[in-house]
């Protein structure tokens, strides 16, 4: 073993040790559900759940944008969630949601929408942009 994978395999378990979220990310597996005829808003599509374990919210500086879709104006804000370098399957379009924070508990149950992948050689972390809507 070269100093260098030793040092990378170093880096990637701190990482782990920080990351004390834990995250379930899920997946769209067909069309949304059927119109509700007194609300006239269609039922969630089935998911499955890609991963689940530790993860880490992290920004070095939020970044929102205000959007308008018809009458309504909402702010998007740009995030990043770290999960371990194995968690390969994330695909952007996935939601993401924190179950469990042991560092803040504003982050429990908040969902996020997988905005981007990231991958490159030396990663000690899955990195991946995250979207949240906040209305």
């Amino acid at each position: 073993m070269t100093y260098a994978n030793w040092a990378l395999g170093m880096g990637r378990a701190a990482a782990v040790d920080l990351m004390l979220d834990t995250v379930t990310i899920t997946r769209p597996t067909g069309a949304p559900g059927a119109i509700d005829p007194e609300t006239g808003e269609r039922g969630p599509a089935p998911t499955t759940t890609v991963y689940t374990g530790p993860g880490k919210v992290q920004t070095y500086e939020p970044y929102e944008t205000t959007q308008r879709s018809g009458e309504h104006m909402y702010v998007q804000q740009r995030y990043y969630l770290q999960l371990p370098i194995t968690a390969t399957m994330v695909a952007v379009g996935d939601t993401a949601t924190v179950t469990a924070s042991a560092n803040d508990p504003a982050l429990t149950g908040r969902t996020y929408r997988v905005a981007g992948e990231h991958a490159k050689s030396w990663a000690t972390a899955r990195r991946v942009l995250i979207d949240e809507v906040v209305a």
